[in-house]
């Protein structure tokens, strides 16, 4: 059935012309000379022969007793009739003897100015249980009340509970008279009648009768009296009305807030349930290990890795290599080729350093070794450790320090490398172990004396300065050694350095090498120092190996291609007699100048190999190194490292053996130092087999000791409850010890909600009022939808933490969001809303109801709650906080459109007033607007036309608003918000690196083909 909507416009003549109606009705009196007359409260007049009230008895029937004088007086008006225990009850509440009651009224103010001398009377019958039907009339108080009625009303199935003064109706239907015209009667007998009623009292003496779909009330000042049987005590129970001021809807909370107390409840008790829990797991993981510290960290700090050789590593761009050569040479954009089969291998204890001008594929060939996927580049080749395939744990025990040292500037040294390891090892360690772990690190790095200085901003400029750049550097290191990786790779580590920190961070790296790890570092300019403290390198010039070998033979190498070493410039510009050799020239930069010129590396390739032989230089030192090689038994076939998907099954195989390759030899580990053998030259290590090797048969592959490598570090033991705990109080550490977000936030709902609840203090219940509320909230919504813009930054800024810390495994996106977005919600959106509403609610004066407020109060947080998550999404999808801005105002100004206030939701084209059902802010417009107006009665003071009381539903009928859709818009604005959390996280979630290993895209290429002028 389609309802019917009341038009404020066209309201004011209607009610204007009914009441005046009523009272041009009102002068024609019709007689009701037949009714017969109560002989206990009215007698005959001979003269008239209307029934009169009898002595003492008045109103509505002659019901009422009346007071002339006493009590005494009063009570024997009742008791001479009826007996002694009768006595005159008067107020308006019903108390258990009350079986009926009389009310006589004077219409309001309001209804005077319309109606003048307005009466009316009301009498209802009760019974025991307080079901009652009443009676109503509406006529001139100078008339006799049998004179003239100009409506009359039954009002049934009403009840009134013991005590109170209010009670509900089921159904009023009312009758006018002959006086009224057609319209007024249509109204009152049609519109009006079959409509669920209430009679409610207030303030003692105010007594309305709310007609459901009626544009105004039927509003009065009221007294009440009966005779009432007592039980015989005389002087009347004067029931003064005492505690009916409201009826029976106050008291008590709803069944909304007490599922919203309860809920809040829950979210506190699980909360609770999380930290206690992960107490227990970690206590309960840690008791019973009777080990002591050193012990645990001597076998944290075991190596088993020998060797890592790389074969054939291919790295294509912006697109799949997986197709095939020629798929992808058909295709209209066939991926860009970053490396060309780049090979070489590195012995434990050394440091093999990556050279080449900047976008000469150093860094890609960095995530190859680490195994890490960017998401715009694919790899392909072969990665083994000692001469075995590679297993899911190989990225717990090979550690990548990234170029960026992306660190939180408000946590102390010690507190970012206690993170890590608080994170990274296993659950199993005791604290004291984990403690133990950090300092050594720290004495290791030569960090003891700035390890409770804060990181700091490496500017200077966002805040306070902290450590300095070799010192970040060394920080970023530490947080990775916690985990005492056997493999260490630095991408690099000198950037941005002056030259003496940039050699005390080469000498580190070396130092830790010499420890027995593993390291590859890539490094862009080194100073001839740091350069000769390498032990190998490889030379790349547009993604080709142009150099494999030892640094201090690299000079001689380049020399006999034909590449004259330049003499040296003195500081007058003129060139120096003495050769470039004789003033300890840096050799980096001569080979760096080779590699740069893109002109060299044809002819370099030409001369490296034309079947894969090394370079001269590497084979005189591979023969010379010979005799001490100790040959080793052909270990198990290689297998290609590749997986199809991240997300494959852990019963599928991590790789595919690959019977065609050639088996690796061990040459000279054990002839390494670390290995207790003869010692050896780096170069060897670098010597490519020689094509036409024979492949031997394919045999099963023996039990790879990375497995338990992997497994002395195995972070499943570390619980999701952990990770939780941890980074909620690193989070919490943060926002408190960088507050300015924070303060800044609840200083301005303080300010803005003392500031806007002054401008409207005290609204009036008038069109002005109506027009103040609506602005009100406008202006509310608006600011706490824009404000939440602060969200955006909250992913943004931390980027490129979050993507180093789980591509290093430190964590999951779950863990991370959850801190992040639920210290985000609480701090940044709930508290400042909460102290919003408590502030501008009562200072603006609204419905000063407890379940109103709750409600006010639930709308903003829930509000800004659903405003914070959408410009959390955005942040998350955006890369620049310049777009995420333009992004986020665009979203908020097309809900801001749709919201109800701008535009009427009724008169919205249907082509697009679907959007208002994605608007937060149409659901939390409506939720407002109805919570005040339902029931308020305003002033429709209107210039040149009378002040006509109407209901707020009336205006909320004109917006399109309902108050029964306050439970589905706090639901829909609740709903908005978690489903929005949710996409975020999902989004977030897939910008984890990903640890995937390289497939085999078999491109079928030579293995030197004729440069393309995009290889040169």
């Amino acid at each position: 059935m389609r309802r019917r909507v009341w038009n404020s416009h066209a309201l004011l003549p209607l009610l204007t012309a009914l009441l005046v109606s009523l009272a041009a009705a009102s002068s024609s009196s019709s007689s009701l000379d037949s009714a017969p007359c109560d002989p206990h409260y009215e007698q005959r007049n001979a003269t008239t022969g209307k029934c009169d009230c009898r002595a003492g008895f008045s109103g509505f029937g002659c019901r009422m007793c009346t007071a002339s004088g006493t009590a005494s007086t009063a009570t024997d008006v009742c008791s001479a009739e009826f007996g002694g225990e009768y006595s005159c009850v008067t107020g308006l509440n019903y108390d258990s003897h009350a079986t009926h009651k009389t009310y006589g009224c004077t219409l309001s103010t309001d209804l005077q100015a319309l109606f003048p001398d307005g009466a009316l009377d009301v009498r209802c019958e009760r019974d025991d249980q307080g079901a009652a039907n009443c009676s109503a009339a509406v006529f001139k108080a100078h008339d006799t009340v049998h004179s003239v009625h100009v409506i009359d009303c039954n009002i049934t199935q009403c009840a009134f509970p013991t005590g109170k003064a209010s009670g509900d109706c089921a159904e009023i239907n009312c009758k006018c008279g002959p006086q009224c015209s057609s319209m007024t009667k249509a109204l009152v007998e049609g519109a009006l009648s079959g409509k669920p009623a209430k009679i409610s009292v207030s303030n003692v003496t105010h007594l309305s009768i709310d007609i459901e779909g009626s544009p105004i009330p039927l509003s009065a000042t009221c007294t009440a009296s009966a005779c009432e049987h007592t039980g015989g005590g005389g002087g009347g129970s004067s029931a003064s009305g005492s505690g009916s001021s409201g009826g029976g809807s106050a008291g008590g909370l709803s069944g909304l807030w007490i599922a919203i107390v309860a809920c809040a409840s829950l979210a506190a008790t699980l909360l609770l349930c999380v930290c206690v829990c992960s107490c227990c797991v970690t206590a309960s993981i840690q008791r019973g290990q009777t080990q002591d510290v050193e012990s645990q960290l001597l076998k944290l700090t075991s190596r088993s890795v020998v060797l890592l050789e790389f074969r054939h590593i291919n790295c294509y761009a912006d697109g799949s290599g997986s197709s095939g050569g020629r798929q992808a040479s058909a295709s209209p954009a066939a991926p860009k080729r970053i490396l060309h089969k780049i090979s070489g291998s590195v012995s434990r204890g050394q440091v093999l350093g990556l050279l080449g001008p900047s976008g000469s594929g150093k860094t890609s060939l960095l995530n190859a070794l680490a195994a890490v996927e960017n998401g715009r580049s694919q790899f392909s080749g072969e990665l083994l450790l000692d001469g075995k395939k590679l297993s899911k744990g190989y990225r717990r025990i090979a550690a990548y320090v990234q170029q960026d040292d992306s660190l939180y500037s408000t946590l102390t040294v010690r507190e970012c490398i206690s993170y890590s390891a608080q994170l990274r090892l296993p659950a199993s360690l005791s604290d004291r172990v984990k403690d133990a772990m950090v300092d050594r690190i720290i004495a290791e790095l030569n960090l003891g004396h700035v390890a409770h200085s804060r990181i700091g901003s490496a500017t200077g400029g966002s805040g306070t300065r902290g450590v300095s750049g070799g010192e970040r550097r060394r920080v970023s290191i530490g947080m990775e050694l916690v985990t005492s990786p056997q493999i260490l790779i630095l991408d690099e580590p000198t950037s941005g350095l002056d030259s003496s920190s940039a050699h005390s961070v080469v000498q580190l790296v070396k130092e830790l090498a010499g420890h027995g790890r593993i390291v590859v570092l890539s490094i862009h300019q080194p100073s001839a120092r740091s350069f000769l403290l390498l032990d190998q390198i490889l030379l790349l010039g547009k993604g080709k190996l142009l150099y494999s070998g030892a640094p201090a033979d690299s000079k001689r190498y380049f020399q006999d291609l034909g590449f004259k070493c330049p003499e040296v410039s003195g500081s007058n510009g003129l060139s120096s007699s003495k050769p470039y050799s004789a003033l300890h020239e840096n050799i980096a930069d001569f080979i760096l100048d080779i590699a740069s010129d893109t002109n060299n590396i044809p002819m370099i390739r030409s001369h490296m190999k034309s079947d894969d032989s090394p370079p001269p230089v590497a084979k005189q030192t591979a023969a010379a190194g010979s005799s001490s090689r100790i040959n080793l038994q052909r270990l198990a076939p290689r297998f290609t490292i590749g997986s199809p998907s991240p997300r494959q099954s852990e019963s599928s195989p991590f790789m595919k053996e690959d019977p065609t390759l050639d088996t690796p030899r061990l040459e000279s580990v054990l002839a390494s130092p670390v290995a207790g053998g003869a010692p050896r030259e780096p170069s060897t290590l670098m010597t490519p087999a020689t094509p036409g090797t024979p492949r031997s048969p394919p045999q099963p592959p023996a039990k790879s000791t990375l497995a338990e490598d992997a497994a002395g570090l195995d972070t499943s033991s570390r619980s999701l409850l952990i990770e939780i705990r941890v980074l909620f109080v690193r989070t919490a550490q943060n926002i408190l010890r960088h507050r300015s977000l924070l303060v800044l936030h609840v200083a301005l709902s303080l300010s803005l909600a003392l500031f806007g609840g002054l401008i409207f203090n005290h609204v009036t219940n008038d069109l002005a009022g109506f027009q103040n509320r609506m602005g009100a909230f406008y202006f509310i919504l608006t600011f706490f939808g824009f404000a939440s813009m602060s969200s955006m930054d909250l992913f943004i800024a931390e980027r490129p933490i979050f993507l180093r810390e789980t591509g290093a495994m430190y964590y999951g996106a779950f863990s991370y969001f959850l801190a992040k977005a639920a210290l985000d919600t609480l701090l940044l959106r709930v508290l400042p809303a909460a102290l919003f509403a408590s502030i501008f609610y009562w200072i603006m004066g609204l419905q000063a109801t407890t379940g109103r407020f709750l409600l006010f109060s639930l709308t903003l947080v829930l509000f800004n709650v659903a405003a914070g998550a959408i410009c959390l999404l955005v942040g998350v999808l955006s890369r620049r906080v310049g777009s995420a801005n333009l992004g986020a105002t665009v979203i908020l100004l097309i809900m801001l459109l749709f919201g109800g206030f701008l535009l009427n939701s009724q008169t919205m084209p249907a082509s697009v007033g679907w959007v208002k059902h994605l608007s937060i802010f149409s659901y939390a417009f409506e939720i407002l607007m109805t919570n005040e107006l339902k029931g308020l009665l305003l002033k429709f003071d209107a210039p040149g036309y009378p002040a006509v009381p109407v209901y707020g539903d009336v205006f909320l009928k004109t917006l399109g608003m309902d108050y029964a859709n306050r439970y589905y818009d706090v639901a829909a604005l609740a709903l908005i918000a978690a489903s929005l959390q949710v996409l975020a996280f999902l989004f977030l979630a897939l910008q984890v690196p990903l640890h995937r290993d390289m497939a085999d895209h078999d491109h079928e290429e030579d293995d030197e083909a004729p440069p393309t002028k995009e290889d040169v």
